[in-house]
């Protein structure tokens, strides 16, 4: 067996000692022998340990044998599959040998260099390691340093195994039991370079590895520390301010203030070493002095070079404003204090340095610095040096006493952001804002220089310059001007998507000037819509923020909407971006705000239900689209009070009360749960809006006379969409009011449809921008290249519009008379496709049909059906043999169907079509619900791999009416409608399966 990949060791080398801890190489192992079992290599293992012993015992008469023995000793501890007996084993043997060999040095060096990996693996062994080395420590040669180093690595294995002897604080008494203090000073004052250095290291760690309590003793830490610290060598002066840093921290503040000062009057001393470790040790000790007392801030950095001045601004920065609260707390009531002018003034000293990080850390720090006088703070950001004001002069009396001058903080802010280097633009960006919270004057004057920074060339830049800005206004430190709105505004359009967000997000915030201004953001954000439609969620917030925070300009901005709707008579393409990102910003200037909702044109409320929607997703959550549209139904039903007499159809609604309707807003908001009136409010809005979609197809008839076939298309697909909005939580008499409306509206839209078959296009652009005109010529070219391919089929319009009449007419209970309208469908669908050919029919519809107001007193049922397929879909689909027939299980449910009614369930593939009677006589339930599930068979399995079923509902109609269907033998007599969705039954051949 190959073993562990020893560390090369020679025997000039032997007596090298490592400072940190072994590192345990990972064993390599051929491909043969990773087979071999856990008993294989506890063979092994003890084959290596007999070598070893034998070796020890041989290396006595033998020295050419040493390196062996040291090879093999330590390559049996590092080794991670080394077990604990082999290598307590190998420590025992070491151990017995340095007493046979103390007076070999290179021996015992090396010796206790694999003592001491081996206490550091194992915290087990610690005991035997100090015994071993105990007697080395009184050596006053280099040996010690070894014997302290093997201490080290006990302690470095402290806490590693707290169900050991030596866990939880063992190792550590183990070693103070090795180390009194006469010990400890006798160590630290050798004449040995390699013993300072290690007894130094060994305290360290003592007090990082002990805490509080440490096991030395304060006192003999202290002096250690203290004397060390001004050792010739610099990596002991290093160890030692490392040492002082980590007592101040584990102690707690539980150090003397003498002491401290002590430590702090070392740190100062050390910042002018040559060293730079040194400098930046002292420097992170200053750090912690700070916390215990604050006076000693006061130091000059001009007498330190670049490199000096640097480490003092990146070790001291992030604690000013620890100082500045210890200042705040010895000048209560003062309003400020004149040290941290000082080192107000000083770091903008160090902001003007030659060296880039220099300067960006001292920008840093600045941002840090609290209870700065407002003249300093304006010196900061004015090239011109201004004069202190009255009652003042004590702070330029103090700053002249510390020995430096209040020019130097002239225009610093100005000369950072102004900085070649994008990190020192970005700490002074940073630090200005942090700053603006203390001086009104202040941050006004920031503003102007932020503001040239939106046009960087680095995009870090701007997003800092973004994020300062919005920590402005979160303070009400940020006041927007004309001035400035452009170069914002420009950062909407930014290349950067965080950039564009960051901005957004500035703006939620933002204060505008005027109208002007808030017009250019609205038109701007509409243009980064457009541009970015991936966006549309965060743009329509930033909208919707505008308009809560902008109401009188919101409403002003409303009025000119509305009549430019009005000059283009009524017309509002609906799926167009900027009219959805308007009625965003209308609505929402709307809330809790009663004086300026009446303010909005009441005809908003009708556009925005469509988008009800995508205006409540703005809002984030904080409105349900339910209480949304309550709200909008409820602005939206005074629209048209005028013209209500002229409305197409007019239905009893005496039952119905407006109460719901007409409750406050904010009394929706706080409470949108209101069950006791949630039927009736849903009623009285589902009754408006059937109202305005009708009177739109009666506006809609009208223009298909006018032959603006495009213009009637685009109003009833939006009064669709209206209603299948409306729809989603509409159920019983309304669910079926509102299919009732719904076909209707298809009715007049297949009539457009074949009136434009027919009729020649004609010029007739009513009320549309240039927009909508290039919108539109693009729409009719689409559409003529479509027909150029395929045309228009004059038989399956004929049909489609037979097939939608009598469901009309199904839809209410008991009989009803067919209009002379309805009678000229009929007698062109029963002459067939040819009369089609005769244009003088549908001149004939057209004069016959226009809508009407007719009364209508009563409820509408629904006649309808659902149909499942248990167990099936399209990755669980049934199985079938060609040629037999199969078993589908359907779950039929039926709503308000009469026993009187005969019901067919229709099966077809392609051409083929099978009808299975249904006898309601098996369904459970009242004549609103009846439910059945039950298996029926298909005889038409076609010779394929697979196929695709479909199946629905259908139920007989009267002879009268017009629909005339193809069917098979056996199926229902006379007409039919189609009463429910299409259901899909997925086979697939039981030999592939």
């Amino acid at each position: 067996m190959q073993s562990c990949r020893p560390s090369q060791v020679t025997v000039g080398s032997i007596g090298r000692i490592n400072q940190s801890p072994p590192v345990i190489p990972s064993p390599t192992f051929s491909g043969a022998h990773r087979v071999f079992s856990l008993a294989h290599l506890e063979t092994m293992e003890r084959a290596l340990l007999e070598g070893l012993l034998l070796r020890i015992r041989a290396a006595d008469t033998d020295p050419r044998l040493l390196l062996q023995v040291f090879l093999s000793a330590r390559s049996l501890v590092i080794n991670p599959d080394s077990s604990e007996s082999t290598r307590c084993s190998v420590v025992d043997a070491l151990v017995g040998s340095l007493r046979h060999h103390a007076d070999d040095p290179a021996y015992v060096r090396a010796s206790l260099k694999i003592l001491g990996d081996a206490a550091a693996l194992s915290s087990s062994l610690a005991p035997s390691v100090v015994s071993a080395v105990r007697p080395f420590l009184d050596t006053g040669d280099s040996l010690a340093a070894d014997a302290v180093a093997a201490l080290a690595f006990v302690v470095e294995a402290e806490g590693a195994d707290a169900d050991d002897e030596v866990g939880d604080g063992g190792g550590l008494s183990l070693v103070a039991s090795a180390l009194d203090g006469n010990h400890v000073l006798s160590l630290a004052s050798s004449p040995f370079v390699a013993v300072r250095s290690r007894i130094i290291d060994l305290l360290v760690r003592s007090v990082e590895k002990g805490g509080r309590r440490n096991i030395f003793g304060h006192h003999l830490v202290i002096q250690a520390f203290v004397g060390l610290a001004m050792d010739i060598y610099p990596l002991i002066r290093r160890t030692a301010v490392y040492g002082m840093i980590a007592l101040l921290r584990e102690a707690g503040g539980g150090i003397d203030s003498m002491v401290v000062e002590c430590f702090y009057g070392r740190a100062v001393v050390l910042l002018k070493d040559e060293e730079e470790a040194v400098r930046l040790a002292s420097v992170k000790l200053v750090r912690i002095v700070i916390y215990y007392n604050a006076k000693y801030w006061l130091i000059d950095f001009s007498m330190f070079g670049i490199s000096m001045r640097h480490l003092i601004c990146i070790q001291l920065y992030d604690q000013l404003s620890e100082c500045g609260e210890i200042f705040a707390a010895n000048h209560q009531g003062a309003e400020h204090s004149e040290q941290m002018d000082v080192i107000f003034i000083q770091l903008c000293a160090m902001a003007r340095d030659m060296c880039m990080k220099v300067r960006c850390e001292a920008f840093i720090a600045l941002g840090r610095v609290k209870l700065v006088h407002e003249s300093v703070l304006l010196q900061s950001i004015s090239k011109k040096i201004l004069g202190i004001k009255s009652g003042k002069a004590h702070v330029e009396d103090y700053v002249k006493r510390a020995k430096t001058s209040l020019s130097l903080a002239s225009g610093i802010f100005v000369h950072g952001i102004e900085d070649e280097f994008y990190e020192v633009r970005e700490a002074a960006c940073r630090s200005l804002g942090m700053l603006t919270i203390f001086s009104v004057q202040f941050s006004c004057k920031a503003t102007n220089l932020l503001m040239d920074m939106l046009n960087d060339d680095v995009e870090s830049v701007r997003l800092q310059t973004l994020q300062t800005l919005f920590h402005m206004a979160t303070h009400d430190r940020l006041t927007m001007q004309d001035k400035h709105m452009q170069m914002f505004l420009g950062l909407l359009a930014d290349i950067s998507a965080s950039v564009r967000h960051s901005a957004r997000k500035l703006l939620q915030l933002v204060k505008l000037p005027d109208l002007v201004t808030c017009r250019e953001t609205v038109d701007c954000l509409i243009r980064n819509l457009e541009r970015f439609p991936e966006e549309e969620e965060d743009i329509f917030f930033a909208l919707s923020c505008v308009g809560k925070n902008h109401k009188k300009f919101s409403a002003k901005l409303a009025n000119e909407f509305a009549k430019e709707i009005d000059v283009f008579c009524g017309e509002l393409i609906l799926d167009s971006l900027g009219v959805a990102a308007k009625l965003v910003l209308f609505i929402s200037s709307s809330f809790s705000n009663g004086q300026h909702t009446t303010d909005i044109p009441k005809a908003l409320f009708s556009y925005a239900i469509p988008f009800s929607g995508k205006i409540a997703h703005a809002f984030k959550g904080s409105i349900s689209q339910d209480t949304l549209l309550a709200y909008l139904f409820s602005h939206s039903k005074e629209v048209d009070k005028k013209s209500s007499s002229s409305m197409p159809v007019h239905f009893a609604t005496s039952d119905v009360t407006c109460k719901g309707i007409m409750t406050d807003f904010n009394e929706l908001l706080a409470c949108p749960n209101q069950p006791e009136n949630k039927g009736e409010l849903l009623n009285e809005e589902i009754m408006q809006s059937i109202r305005l979609n009708l009177k739109r197809v009666d506006e809609a008839w009208l223009l298909i006379k006018s032959h603006c076939t495009h213009e009637v298309q685009n109003m009833l697909r939006a009064c669709k969409e209206e209603l299948e909005i409306i729809a989603w939580n509409a159920g019983g008499s309304a669910s079926a009011f509102l299919e009732f409306t719904a076909l209707y509206i298809q009715v007049v839209w297949l009539t457009s449809e074949i009136w434009d078959r027919f009729e020649p296009k004609k010029s007739c652009i009513i009320g549309m921008t240039a927009l909508d005109i290039r919108l539109e010529r693009l729409d009719m070219n689409l559409r003529r290249l479509r027909l150029s391919r395929v045309g228009i089929s004059a038989k399956p319009i004929l049909e489609r519009l037979a097939s939608t009449v009598p469901r009309l007419e199904f839809l209410c209970e008991g009989p009803c008379n067919l209009s002379a309208f309805a009678k000229e469908v009929k007698h062109a669908c029963a002459e067939g496709t040819s009369i089609l050919c005769n244009p003088c029919v549908f001149h004939k519809l057209l004069e016959l049909f226009y809508p009407k107001k007719i009364t209508y007193f009563g409820t509408f049922k629904q006649k309808k059906a659902e149909v499942q397929v248990v167990g099936n879909d399209s990755e669980n689909p049934l199985t079938f043999v060609s040629g037999l027939p199969v078993g589908i299980p359907f779950h039929i449910t039926l709503y308000d169907i009469l026993n009187s009614d005969r019901l067919w369930l229709l099966m077809a593939i392609g051409e083929s079509i099978q009808y299975v009677f249904l006898d309601l006589c098996h369904f459970e339930g009242s004549n609103a619900v009846k439910k059945s599930t039950f298996s029926v068979p298909f005889y038409g399995t076609p010779k394929a791999a697979s196929f695709l079923l479909k199946a629905c509902i259908v139920m007989e109609c009267p002879s009268e009416y017009v629909t005339k269907q193809e069917k098979s033998k056996g199926g229902p007599i006379g007409d039919f409608a189609m009463i429910c969705v299409e259901k899909d039954v997925h086979f697939i051949n039981a030999n592939i399966r």
